[in-house]
Formats: structure tokens, C-alpha cells, sequence
């Protein structure tokens, strides 16, 4: 049974739903039931397609094919990831070091003019990045549009398609491995609401923060872990 793989994956996807969940229970930004049911189901939603997707696929393949493509996808995913956010963490060390030395020597001109290139790779990784969960997670207020201490629906699209778009690889590897869709589905359902609303209670109370490096070095792991365990479960 790949019930133990649709759990580790369901937590997987959902470790940043925790972290996000913490970080806005720090801010004391305030999700309500409505939309933590939203995020909840987008992330259902981008599930389920990502693993009706991988399960089309593998039909078109032989037993051992998919088992094994199927947990190459889910570590590629999970080593890809990981890198990627280690990469982030070097370039956000380097670009405040480099604005520290810049803001020091007093140089506005040096600040203009510094790699003028470089700022321009800046900003179009933060367009692409608009729909990404990180910048919530590190500066939660950028969803509180209307500063009003509460997040609506209307507020939380961003966050929820970004949480979901993350995972999708993850799902399409899973669903190549044979992972039950309703099962997976459900389950990354229930924990979504539980990781959101568990993670604003001990932001809330105990101000315990995970940062974007390792909530992403720990549901990419587990992610990891879950394509290991695939290739060596008998199908």
C-alpha cells in the first residue's frame, strides 16, 4: 500500500503551510476559518490535478518504469528544490552584505550604479516570484493589503496559489508512483487546515518562527524521503 507515502508527501506540501501558518500567528495577522478552508482547497485542488496528471502517465508506462520514474521525479524535485533554497539564502546574505558596504562608505552614486544588471536579475526574480509563499513567509504584512490585521480571501489568492504551485512537481512524481489521489488528496486537505491553524497558534503564543530556509530543507526532504521509500516498495 503507498498509504505511508501519500501521508509523508501530504506533510510534506504542507510543512509551508505551517511555517506560513507560524510566521502571520507572529505577526498577529489573523486567518479566518474562511480563508484557511480557501488555501485549504487550493492546495487540494493543485494536488489533485498534479496526481491525476502523473497517474495518466503512467498508464502509458510498465510497473517498473513508473515505479522507478516515478520516485526520480519526487528526489529530483526534493534535491532541485533544496538547492534552490540554498541559492536564495546565499544571494539574500550577499545582497545585504553588498548594500551594508555600500550604505557604510556613504556612496549613494556606488548604490545607483552598482551592477546595474544585477539589479535588474533582482527585480525580474521578484516578479517571478509574486506568487511565491516565501515573501509571506519572511514579511507576512505584504498580504495585509488593507492593513486591517486580518487576511481575507481576496488577500490570501497569492499565498494559496503560491503554496500550491510549489508542489505540483511533487504531485505529478506521486502520481506516477501509483499514489491514490483521493487518499493524497484528502490528506493534504486536512493537514493544509491543520498546519495553517496549528502554526498560527504557537506564532501566537510562543512567537517560534521557521524560516524559509528550513521549512524548505524540510518538506523538500521529506519529499525525498517519500521517492526513496516509492523505489523500494514493491508495486
Amino acid at each position: 500500500m503507498h498509504i505511508l507515502s501519500a501521508l509523508l508527501l501530504a506533510i510534506a506540501v504542507n510543512v509551508d503551510n505551517f511555517a506560513v501558518g507560524i510566521a502571520y500567528g507572529i505577526k498577529k495577522l489573523q486567518i479566518g476559518w474562511l480563508t484557511n478552508l480557501f488555501i485549504g482547497l487550493i492546495s487540494a485542488a493543485g494536488t489533485y490535478l498534479a496526481i491525476s496528471v502523473g497517474n495518466d502517465i503512467r498508464n502509458y508506462l510498465s510497473v517498473n518504469v513508473a515505479n522507478v520514474l516515478g520516485s526520480f521525479i519526487l528526489i529530483a524535485v526534493g534535491i532541485w528544490s533544496i538547492w534552490k533554497t540554498l541559492k536564495r539564502q546565499r544571494r539574500k546574505v550577499r545582497m545585504r552584505q553588498e548594500m551594508s558596504f555600500l550604505v557604510a562608505a556613504g556612496s549613494n552614486r556606488a548604490i545607483s550604479n552598482s551592477s546595474h544588471g544585477d539589479l535588474s536579475q533582482e527585480f525580474s526574480q521578484e516578479f517571478l516570484q509574486e506568487f511565491s509563499y516565501e515573501k509571506f513567509l519572511e514579511h507576512p504584512e505584504k498580504a495585509d493589503v488593507d492593513r486591517s490585521g486580518y487576511i481575507d480571501v481576496q488577500e490570501s489568492i497569492a499565498l494559496a496559489f503560491g503554496l500550491t504551485l510549489n508542489n505540483l512537481g511533487s504531485g505529478l512524481g506521486g502520481g506516477i508512483s501509483n499514489l491514490n489521489v483521493v487518499i493524497t488528496t484528502f490528506l493534504v486537505f486536512i493537514l493544509s487546515l491543520l498546519g495553517i491553524s496549528g502554526g498560527y497558534f504557537l506564532g501566537d503564543r510562543f512567537t517560534t518562527k521557521i524560516s524559509g530556509l528550513w521549512a524548505g530543507i524540510l518538506s523538500t526532504s521529506l519529499v525525498i524521503i517519500t521517492g526513496v521509500y516509492e523505489y523500494f516498495l514493491i508495486p
